[in-house]
């Protein structure tokens, strides 16, 4: 099974280096992520360019374009770094608490709240670019439900199949994607406590918690 940052790369749309040339310096792809999401905070989605971002980011154009062609691209890695797409560190517990760390994580929009807006109203021009970011947020949200019905499987409860961690997985995308609302707001944890509760705990152990 491929792991995180394996399935990650399967939607990065950052060029891979080239076969001949010198190494690139990885350091620069930092300063580009960096500058790229300052400008989209600043400036939103449509305002910036890369002129802009390699300005900011103090490289060439021609070293951003050697590792991406189009702003598209590199906003769209750029934002898969922010912390909703991040493991959360889990407390070990319980299962219970460390579904609604994950779910706090997940939902979590306060990282950066401008960004999330211009994402927004980037998605609505470029609906590949927002499917490659609904994309990696799917397969991030799978993976880290993967480990935990894992554990509730080495718990003693019944293992998930394949078909119903998909269907798990979906849910909780279904469910966040709800409760965040058009706007991207962060969601209470109250909120995020009861959906453990009286949902993901029904679909991993087959109970409510009271």
């Amino acid at each position: 099974m491929m792991g995180m940052n394996e399935r990650a790369n399967e939607h990065q749309r950052r060029l891979p280096p080239a076969e001949r040339g010198r190494t690139q310096d990885t350091s620069r792809d930092d300063l580009i992520i960096e500058a790229a999401l300052e400008l989209l905070a600043e400036k939103g989605y449509h305002g910036l360019t890369m002129t802009d971002v390699a300005a900011r980011a103090g490289v060439s154009k021609a070293t951003l374009y050697r590792r991406w062609t189009a702003k598209a691209d590199v906003i769209a890695d750029a934002i898969a770094t922010l912390s909703s797409m991040k493991p959360p560190r889990y407390t070990g517990t319980s299962l219970r608490d460390d579904l609604i760390a994950l779910m706090e994580q997940a939902g979590n929009c306060d990282d950066r709240p401008e960004i999330v807006t211009a994402t927004m109203e980037m998605a609505r021009s470029h609906p590949d670019l927002y499917r490659t970011l609904s994309d990696r947020f799917g397969m991030f949200v799978r993976t880290e439900l993967a480990g935990l019905a894992k554990r509730a499987a080495n718990e003693g409860h019944p293992p998930l199949s394949k078909v119903a961690l998909d269907v798990l997985s979906d849910t909780v995308i279904a469910l966040l994607a709800h409760s965040a609302g058009p706007a991207g707001i962060s969601i209470p944890r109250e909120r995020l406590i009861a959906l453990v509760d009286q949902v993901l705990m029904v679909l991993i152990v087959g109970r409510r918690i009271a």
